[in-house]
């Protein structure tokens, strides 16, 4: 099945794989990698296997398809013997982090270390370092496990419960600050260019001011499903782009947040003898962008992750008259 799998998808992966080896092109713009994987069996009696062993890959930007760790003409995973893969996969994990490995049978395997980089990025070894013994007899190990280049590694993807946000900084010299027309609720004209006498009425508005805010993951460590946390927003001031430490607010990575508040208000509407006004109850609203940079923690592991913060504010309800 998974080879059948592996030629399905692969018309174009083979060929990919053609081209780098003869060193044409990268394939960089058929989205994924070519990886480079040295496995070495542990020196130990009846560490080798001849069952069916596949690897995948995880990174910064994800994991990759099982690969079927198999050598035509060769009788890989041998005592001691270190063994060379080569293979494409649609997808490219950015800085490799682990690797994991699982076997179809009940020939126990004992890796001792796997060597691997990608077409875009450099080696690293990862070791087995419980002496984790891979098989499908409970007598002699388990079908599978992950080993990564430390242990904080390991606990990735970030997700919900495990990790905790530690930080979160805006870079607010870089804020991206956009004016955006005006929300109209209630607008009316007054008309007294034929009157000696001001002409004035009044008029309820109401409506409802919004404030939309998103924090987008654009790099750093990988996240798992919906990843909730609480911190202070960022708004704008006076133009200038600020933190909000006055609250503190509920966000999911991803997910839009949205606080809704009712607004209403009577005003006069007055227009002066002798001239003709438009009167309008508004709010007006601002967009700002800017980058932050969130430190989460778990236990004495610590990791990264960037991106943009977006929100899109209406202010308060207020009249505004021009003349016409």
């Amino acid at each position: 099945k998974q080879w059948y799998q592996r030629r399905v998808r692969g018309s174009t992966n083979m060929l990919c794989q053609a081209l780098l080896l003869v060193g044409l092109f990268a394939c960089a713009s058929a989205g994924g990698a070519q990886y480079y994987v040295y496995a070495t069996t542990a020196d130990k009696h009846e560490a080798g296997t001849d069952s069916d062993i596949y690897i995948r890959i995880h990174g910064m930007k994800g994991v990759t398809a099982w690969f079927e760790m198999d050598l035509s003409g060769t009788n890989d995973f041998t005592r001691g013997d270190t063994d060379y893969y080569t293979f494409w996969r649609n997808e490219e994990v950015g800085e490799i982090l682990c690797v994991e490995m699982h076997t179809g049978g009940s020939d126990a395997l004992l890796v001792y270390k796997i060597k691997v980089k990608s077409s875009f990025t450099s080696w690293v070894d990862i070791y087995n370092t419980k002496g984790q013994w891979l098989s499908r007899d409970r007598d002699e190990g388990i079908t599978q496990d992950k080993w990564c280049v430390d242990e904080c590694a390991k606990d990735l993807p970030l997700t919900q419960g495990a990790w905790q946000l530690d930080s979160n900084k805006f870079d607010l010299p870089k804020a991206e600050i956009t004016t955006l027309d005006p929300w109209i609720i209630e607008s009316h004209e007054m008309n007294a260019t034929d009157s000696t006498e001001d002409i004035e009425t009044e008029y309820y508005a109401s409506g409802y001011s919004h404030q939309r805010m998103t924090f987008t993951k654009t790099d750093g460590a990988p996240i798992s499903g919906s990843l909730p946390f609480s911190t202070s927003p960022a708004d704008v001031v006076d133009g200038a782009a600020v933190v909000d430490d006055s609250v503190t607010k509920d966000f999911t990575m991803g997910a839009q947040f949205v606080e809704v508040k009712a607004q209403n208000e009577w005003y006069a509407c007055r227009a002066p003898a002798g001239k003709k006004v438009r009167c309008s109850a508004r709010m007006d609203r601002v967009h700002i962008k800017v980058p932050f940079v969130q430190v989460w923690k778990r236990g004495s592991c610590m990791w990264f992750v960037n991106g943009f913060f977006e929100r899109t504010g209406d202010g308060d309800l207020y009249q505004h008259i021009e003349e016409i």
